[in-house]
């Protein structure tokens, strides 16, 4: 019997399993949808509902909780100052579950997570700075330069050729 005991454990120890959803929930919040096998995807949305939920209410205690669940300044800023204030009217279903096929290896079944609706700018307040410097950089350069590669003169060659043969003649 299964009484009073919530969740998968996915065939993971209890650490492994932790890191895991947090790492998938974390790639939620950045990417704004990933895809995962039917199970890993439940979990997932199960735990990503409850945090949206809290990081609606804006307060430093919630942003406490938030943190020592994923450990990063930045995902927590995200999350309360991009994604939750998109899903103020919303009380609860923040994310959506939807099948995209079977894996090619073994045939398992693969969900697709993705948030309800989604923010103007996705990724997490420390990347999105760099990504838009590379994209400005990436669009001045259209054409890659090309690598100069000297060469050693073939002369180098032979004369340190020549060296070894009048060494071995002189001893």
């Amino acid at each position: 019997m299964r009484h009073r005991v919530k969740g998968k454990h996915l065939n993971r120890d209890t650490n492994h399993r932790k890191m895991l959803l947090r790492n998938l929930v974390r790639s939620l919040i950045e990417v704004g949808e990933i895809t995962t096998t039917e199970a890993k995807a439940k979990e997932t949305k199960r735990i990503a509902d409850k945090l949206i939920g809290k990081a609606r209410v804006e307060s430093n205690a919630n942003r406490r909780l938030l943190h020592t669940f994923f450990g990063k300044r930045d995902v927590v800023n995200t999350l309360v100052d991009r994604i939750a204030p998109v899903f103020k009217e919303r009380i609860s279903g923040f994310t959506t579950l939807k099948a995209s096929g079977t894996r090619r290896g073994d045939n398992t079944k693969l969900m697709t997570l993705s948030l309800v609706e989604k923010p103007e700018v996705l990724g997490t307040l420390k990347n999105t700075t760099k990504t838009v410097e590379a994209s400005s950089a990436v669009a001045e350069k259209k054409a890659p330069a090309k690598k100069v590669v000297e060469k050693k003169p073939a002369k180098a060659k032979a004369t340190t050729a020549a060296k070894k043969t009048s060494k071995k003649e002189s001893k």
